[in-house]
């Protein structure tokens, strides 16, 4: 299977800003992330640019679950 690299802005709530988010997605999705730009405050949240790059299924199941978890993941 091919691999493809998308861009997705990740706006953390304040509950999950200290939350290993991106080590699940390397080890549960098998994804690399790439962080581009981030701005995360432990006390008001944060956001997040990342690039992913990973198999089509896995890049959209690693979404889902940042979805799951409160965290608005817009592919842009």
């Amino acid at each position: 299977m091919d691999k493809q690299t998308i861009r997705v802005k990740l706006a953390f709530p304040l509950n999950q800003v200290k939350e290993p988010v991106l080590y699940h997605l390397v080890m549960d999705y098998a994804l690399i992330p790439n962080i581009r730009r981030a701005r995360i405050d432990s006390h008001i949240g944060g956001e997040m640019i990342l690039e992913l790059t990973g198999e089509d299924n896995d890049l959209n199941r690693g979404i889902a679950f940042l979805r799951n978890c409160g965290i608005d993941a817009t592919i842009v």
